[in-house]
């Protein structure tokens, strides 16, 4: 049976009364307690923008082999930019129960992948379709970019009312943006590769920042790991104008495990679940993977830190912490 994550009214966090903003962010932050996730309506981002995620993708991915290549990502420790093709990216190789099905090295993503930064990003500069290839791409996504970077940031301030803490204990980490942008593309695929154990759309996992924002069409694939059943993973429902919100490694570095993240994988669409044969169509998504300001320590913070719960980790930068983990990715 699906998780059933409640769908949290976050317009009467933006627009409503004081016990009404205590409430929706005591709501958030048990959700995120329970299950690493929540789910949200009146979010802010647009209907439009949301559908954008869909018409953008498609034409971005139908781009031919020789249009993507001019924009290709070489694999590196670093925020990833540009586009990644099917198999560059390993998931399965961020949790160590992926290994015992397979030798690692044999277990692989059926996804392919575009990565972007801020607009202005100058450290780690963006990759963008050339002239005539893509028009309209850059501008949809910078556009997006800007909304999910705000969204999260209001997110943040709920957490803070929701967890009891001083403002700006979270967003002030946030500033300036560092936060990634990712389109993706998972093409048809036959149940009976997915059947054989080796190949995934995405392996179980956890991400890398604080919050990370999904949108899902009406396939969906989004599965989430049961926390009262270890190992096992529920399909996440929503609707295609709900937006899916998953806690990410550096919220749980921060609050000292308080809030641990949510594991999750890509599977196929729930409807086709005990199917043995036939062909899962093709899917896209996007996910906006809101990260620390790069030279923020990903450490512990105060609050969440005492004598009866010491720290857990190490206090080092979240571009450190971004690395270190890209790396394993490669």
């Amino acid at each position: 049976m699906p998780v059933e994550l409640e769908c949290i009214d976050f317009g009467k966090f933006l627009h409503g009364e004081p016990d009404e903003r205590v409430e929706v962010a005591e709501k958030i932050v048990k959700s995120f307690r329970d299950h690493g996730f929540a789910k949200f309506k009146n979010h802010g981002v647009s209907r439009g923008l949301v559908e954008g995620i869909w018409h953008w993708g498609e034409r971005f991915f139908k781009m031919s082999p020789e249009q993507k290549m001019k924009l290709y990502h070489h694999p590196s420790p670093d925020p990833q930019r540009g586009w990644s093709k099917k198999g560059a990216e390993t998931t399965s190789k961020l949790r160590k129960e992926n290994a015992a099905s397979a030798p690692e090295g044999e277990l692989l993503d059926e996804k392919e992948h575009f990565d972007c930064g801020p607009p202005a990003d100058s450290q780690f500069p963006n990759a963008w379709p050339a002239s005539g290839d893509c028009d309209g791409f850059k501008e949809f996504v910078e556009d997006y970019f800007g909304v999910a970077q705000q969204t999260s940031l209001r997110i943040m301030q709920a957490c803070e009312v929701g967890l009891h803490v001083p403002p700006g204990t979270l967003v002030q980490r946030c500033l300036p943006a560092a936060s990634e942008l990712r389109m993706l593309y998972y093409p048809p695929v036959s149940m009976d590769t997915l059947n054989k154990g080796l190949i995934k759309r995405a392996w179980p996992h956890t991400d890398f920042g604080i919050i990370t924002l999904l949108f899902q069409d009406d396939l969906g694939g989004l599965e989430l790991e049961d926390r009262s059943k270890p190992y096992t993973f529920d399909p996440v429902i929503s609707k295609s104008d709900e937006m899916v919100v998953n806690i990410s490694d550096t919220f749980g570095r921060w609050s000292n495990d308080y809030i641990t993240p949510g594991v999750h994988q890509v599977n196929v669409p729930p409807k086709m679940r005990d199917q043995k044969d036939g062909i899962v169509p093709e899917r896209y998504s996007s996910v906006f993977f809101f990260k620390a300001h790069r030279e923020t320590s990903v450490g512990p913070l105060p609050p969440f830190v005492t004598a009866e719960t010491p720290a857990k980790y190490p206090d080092i930068s979240a571009l450190e912490f971004h690395r270190q983990m890209t790396d394993i990715l490669y």
